[in-house]
């Protein structure tokens, strides 16, 4: 049997999933660098994950979520650079 923990962390993933293509895209248009947008993309789905609310929006407030923090993470690594 999955404990419950495990359960949890396995729909967040489930979740982050459905976004990590449509966040790579924005990351990518802003830093237009394979590479940085794949360091933007990750930081943000971790920033994304440890947010306990995100899970609970509506799939549209989380796409909107996830379009700000994108571009804020994205616009952070390019400052870093």
């Amino acid at each position: 049997m999955i404990s419950m923990k495990r359960q949890e962390l396995l729909r967040k993933a489930d979740v982050l999933k459905q976004y990590e293509v449509y966040g790579y895209q924005i990351a990518y248009y802003l830093l237009e660098n394979e590479t940085l947008a794949a360091e933007a993309a990750t930081q943000a789905l971790i920033e994304l994950f440890k947010a306990d609310e995100f899970f609970h929006q509506s799939p549209s407030l989380q796409k909107q979520i996830t379009k700000q923090v994108f571009i804020k993470q994205s616009l952070s690594t390019k400052a870093s650079v």
